[in-house]
C-alpha cells in the first residue's frame, strides 16, 4: 500500500526517516524529543576554556561511559552542564550518550549538549529509554546513511519517546536497577578470579612485591654516569631500576623473549575491508585482543594473496600457537597486551601486531601469555614503553629486551597454563550471569516500555 502524506506535513526529507518511520505502541504517551531536550549551544573560545577543565574524549556505544582527557584546545568547544543530554552527533545511534553528571564539562563541536526538562523527565529515564532496544534499533535504520552523517538536533528531535508520570518512572527505575544490582558484584567476582589467580601464579614463579615510593629513590636527585644511559628520558632513566629489581626476584632462569623466540614478524600494513568477500581472509588487528585472549568478531578483511609472497606461501599467515603483541596503543595500559592465536582457521594480522613463535621445547606460547599479564611483565613495559603522537609504543627490540621466569620443566609450565585457564572458565562463568542479569533488566525495560 502506497503512503500518502501531505506536502506541508514534511520537516525531514530523509527518504529513510519517511519510509520507515512508525508509531510505537506503549501503554504511556509518547512524546517527542523536541518537547523534553533542547540544545544548549554554549560554544567557547578556546582562550575561554577553563584552566581547570574535563575535556570529553570519547562516549562508549556500550553503556554511555565517557572518558575525559586534557590537551590543548585549538577549536571551538562545547560546554555542558549537570543533568544535560550530552550526545555525540556522529553515533548517537548506537548509543554514543550520556547524562552529564559531571558539572561543566567541555568537548568538541562533533558533540551537542542538551539541556532537559527536569519538570517532565527523570535524567537517568530519559537515558535507559535512549538506550532500549527498540529505540536504537529504529534510529539506526532511518538515520541517513554517509560517512560520519551526524544525528543533530534537526533530526532527533521528532522521535518520540513514552513518557509517564515522574513518579511512574521513578517505580520504573527502581525495579531495573534493582534488577541490575547483581551485576556489579558479578563482574567484580569475574575479576577478582583472575587478579588472584595470576597473584598467585606470580608467587610461585617471582618474589616480586612492587617497592613504595620511599624505597625507589632517596633523593629527588639522582646522578648516572654518562656511559649508563641507553635512553636520554627522564622517566626511563628513574625508573630503570624496577626491571633490575624484577628480574633479581626469579625463582626460575630468567629468559628475554629474543632469546625464546624461533621467529617473530610484523603484521600487514594494508587498509582492510569490513566486508568479505571472494578470496578474502579475516584479519587480526589490536582490538581483537582482550584481556589475553582473542576474540574473533568484529573482524575486518583483505585478499589472500596480500598475505603471502612468491618466496614465503605462508609469511604472514598466523598458525596455532602464534603468539601476538600489540606494539601501540593509545593507552599505556593496552600497550603490549598480548594473547595466542588458538584457531585451525586462516587468518592474518594487521601491522600493529608483531607475531612471535616460540621453541616450545623451551617455553610455552601460553605460559608466555600468562607472563604478559603479570605485574612483573608490566613493570618492565612501564618502563620501556614510548610515548609519541598521543600514542604508546614497544618497537621490538625492546619487546625482545622483556625477560620472564622460565621453569625448566615443562610440565611445571602446563601446570601453570591448566590452573590459570580453571580459573577462566569460572571468571567467565560470572561474566555469564552478570550478563544475563543485564539482559533480564531489559527485557524488562523494553515489556514496560513498548507494548
Amino acid at each position: 500500500m502506497i503512503a500518502v502524506k501531505q506536502f506541508h506535513n514534511f520537516t525531514d526529507w530523509s527518504v529513510d526517516k519517511i519510509l520507515f518511520s512508525k508509531e510505537f505502541q506503549s501503554c504511556f504517551t509518547m512524546e517527542t524529543l523536541a518537547n523534553i531536550i533542547k540544545p544548549r549551544r554554549e560554544r567557547i573560545k578556546p582562550p575561554d576554556v577553563p584552566k581547570n577543565r574535563k575535556i570529553v574524549s570519547k562516549i562508549r556505544f556500550a553503556d554511555g561511559k565517557v572518558s575525559f582527557n586534557d590537551r590543548v584546545i585549538k577549536n571551538d568547544m562545547y560546554k555542558s552542564c549537570i543533568n544535560d543530554l550530552l550526545v555525540s552527533n556522529i553515533n548517537f545511534e548506537k548509543g554514543a550518550f550520556a547524562v552529564n553528571i559531571w558539572g561543566d564539562v567541555y568537548a568538541s563541536t562533533d558533540y551537542t549538549s542538551y539541556i532537559i526538562n527536569l519538570d517532565k523527565i527523570i535524567p537517568e529515564y530519559l537515558q535507559v529509554t535512549l538506550r532500549s532496544k527498540t529505540f536504537l534499533q529504529h534510529i539506526a535504520s532511518v538515520k541517513p546513511k554517509g560517512m560520519k552523517t551526524r544525528a543533530r538536533y534537526e533530526f532527533i528531535r521528532d522521535f518520540s519517546i513514552p513518557l509517564p508520570s515522574i513518579l511512574e518512572q521513578q517505580k520504573l527505575l527502581n525495579e531495573y536497577n534493582r534488577l541490575l544490582s547483581a551485576t556489579t558484584l558479578l563482574k567484580n567476582k569475574a575479576e577478582d578470579e583472575m587478579i588472584c589467580q595470576l597473584i598467585n601464579i606470580q608467587k610461585d614463579v617471582s618474589a616480586y612485591s612492587k617497592p613504595t615510593f620511599s624505597e625507589k629513590r632517596e633523593s629527588l636527585l639522582n646522578i648516572i654516569h654518562f656511559t649508563s644511559a641507553n635512553r636520554w628520558e627522564v622517566d626511563y632513566i628513574y625508573k630503570s631500576g624496577t626491571i633490575d629489581s624484577v628480574i633479581e626476584s626469579f625463582k626460575h632462569p630468567a629468559k628475554s623473549i629474543e632469546k625464546l623466540q624461533k621467529e617473530s614478524l610484523f603484521g600487514l600494513s594494508v587498509k582492510a575491508s569490513p566486508e568479505q568477500k571472494d578470496d578474502m581472509i579475516p584479519m587480526l588487528r589490536m582490538a581483537n585482543i582482550k584481556n589475553g585472549e582473542i576474540h574473533y568478531n568484529e573482524l575486518k578483511y583483505l585478499p589472500y594473496e596480500y598475505a603471502v609472497t612468491d618466496k614465503e606461501s605462508e609469511k604472514w599467515l598466523l598458525q596455532k600457537g602464534d603468539f601476538l603483541i600489540t606494539r601501540t596503543n593509545g593507552s599505556k595500559h593496552l600497550v603490549g597486551k598480548a594473547a595466542v592465536f588458538d584457531s585451525n582457521d586462516i587468518y592474518t594480522y594487521a601491522s600493529y601486531l608483531i607475531r612471535y613463535r616460540f621453541d616450545t621445547e623451551i617455553v610455552l606460547p601460553e605460559y608466555v601469555s600468562i607472563m604478559f599479564m603479570t605485574p612483573i611483565v608490566r613493570e618492565q613495559i612501564a618502563v620501556l614503553r614510548r610515548q609519541s603522537g598521543g600514542q604508546y609504543n614497544l618497537n621490538s627490540d625492546e619487546i625482545n629486551s622483556i625477560r620472564i621466569p622460565v621453569p625448566a620443566d615443562i610440565q611445571v609450565q602446563r601446570d601453570i597454563i591448566q590452573r590459570f585457564q580453571d580459573s577462566l572458565a569460572e571468571s567467565k562463568k560470572f561474566k555469564k550471569q552478570a550478563n544475563d542479569t543485564i539482559n533480564n533488566a531489559n527485557e524488562y525495560l523494553e515489556i514496560s516500555l513498548y507494548r
